[in-house]
């Protein structure tokens, strides 16, 4: 499960990447792992070229390369939920459900499973939910043993809807699920224009999120400040306060301060990089956003870089919303044969051989507030800690980069980057 983590980093970093191409003053938030896991879910059906431009984009061919190096899992780690789950995972599939699926890259699909299973787990300590779903056409006939894999590695279903002849019907049968799913956050998720008669295979894809700090921040402390989006532009924002023991640390090499903030029982946590001041027509993040790798966010958020200190916080409240056309950021990356009716082959899901990806879409919403967040996803650099000092200033009055990482997995659940709140 380790090496699916590691895939899932880098696939996030790719994609961030490549969205902040679009407009490096944008600010940005995703879900990595719905992303993943929605085309996982793709990839169990997808064979030939179609089946490996996914795995090269989303890195699964490297969990399936890792096969066999998984770290050992001492048995007091293990509970006896834990061991139901691994039998559930472990049993060989029947092999009359598997006739029509891609085998090449399993190993993802079993790892997402077990993965997927233990964010489930906590849920009683905040809210996540991972709307995906596939809807295809009903004139599609779906492999039983597709849906059979759907709903054992992904834990969701394949819904037969009429886009043909009730194409109305299926948007609003689409959205209202969505909107369901994501506690009244995400609405409206496919606009008119999206779903036509043509359409034969959608993708679903949102997310929501929500979870208190373990140290929230004081109403009456917050109040108007300025936030500088560069040198020569700044906007008044709700600035909160508050000074507390929080694990910091500085890389010097990019001179960026890194702070971890803790939401409740400490199950989860969102990490803040906060370079220096930005410089003229600039967000201060370029260099920063270039350096990131899985290897670097690791080294950076371990136990030997941080460490706990009195930090006195000044950071902005704010509120996104994301709706990301997938097709196009992905086609980008090198996904094109799933979108394009002539080349896709998603045999896998059904033995109709017109069966392409008509659209896929990412819409996102975050709230960070004083009780929590409400949320709808260098070679050669010394990193050091800050030098003991009675308190420490982390003052977020300027662009910044951020994550939320489920700590127990270290699985990027979502990450983002605000250039104006």
């Amino acid at each position: 499960m380790d090496s699916l983590v590691t895939a899932n980093t880098k696939f996030c970093l790719d994609f961030f990447q490549e969205l902040s191409k679009v407009d490096e003053q944008a600010n940005i938030f995703i879900c990595p792992l719905s992303i993943s896991a929605a085309f996982g879910m793709i990839s169990l059906g997808a064979k030939g070229s179609t089946a490996d431009q996914i795995s090269e984009v989303l890195h699964f061919n490297e969990v399936s390369q890792s096969k066999g190096t998984e770290p050992e899992i001492s048995s007091k780690e293990i509970s006896q939920e834990d061991k139901k789950d691994q039998q559930k995972t472990s049993e060989p599939p029947n092999p009359q459900n598997t006739k029509c699926l891609s085998n090449e890259y399993r190993d993802s699909d079993s790892c997402f499973g077990k993965l997927l299973k233990k964010l489930d787990r906590i849920k009683c300590d905040y809210i996540l939910s991972m709307a995906n779903r596939l809807y295809g056409e009903q004139e599609f006939p779906i492999c039983a043993a597709y849906s059979d894999s759907m709903m054992e590695f992904y834990h969701t279903t394949i819904e037969s809807v009429d886009f043909r002849k009730d194409t109305e019907k299926s948007r609003q049968q689409i959205n209202f699920w969505v909107e369901c799913q994501t506690q009244g956050k995400i609405k409206d998720l496919f606009d008119k224009d999206n779903i036509t008669k043509s359409t034969v295979l959608v993708l679903v894809n949102a997310v929501y999120f929500k979870a208190k700090w373990e140290k929230s921040f004081d109403y009456e402390k917050t109040e108007d400040s300025p936030f500088w989006i560069n040198k020569n532009e700044q906007k008044n924002v709700k600035m909160m306060r508050q000074q507390n023991t929080f694990r910091i640390g500085y890389i010097e090499e990019l001179k960026t301060q890194i702070l971890e903030m803790n939401y409740i029982k400490g199950k989860l946590s969102m990490f803040v990089l906060l370079p220096t001041f930005p410089a003229e027509d600039s967000t201060g993040l370029e260099e920063l956003e270039k350096q990131m790798t899985h290897e670097k966010i690791t080294e950076w958020t371990s136990p030997t870089i941080m460490c706990e200190e009195k930090v006195d916080i000044s950071f902005p409240q704010f509120t996104m919303e994301s709706n990301l056309d997938l097709n196009f950021i992905l086609q980008k990356m090198g996904i094109t044969d799933v979108f394009d009716e002539a080349k896709s082959d998603l045999s896998g899901i059904s033995s109709n051989s017109h069966l392409y990806l008509s659209k896929a879409v990412h819409k996102t919403f975050v709230e960070v507030n004083e009780d929590g967040t409400q949320a709808a996803a260098a070679t050669g650099a010394v990193v050091t800690t800050k030098s003991a000092s009675p308190l420490v200033t982390f003052n977020v009055n300027h662009p910044f980069l951020f994550f939320i990482k489920h700590n127990k997995t270290d699985t990027i659940l979502f990450y983002g980057k605000v250039c104006s709140p």
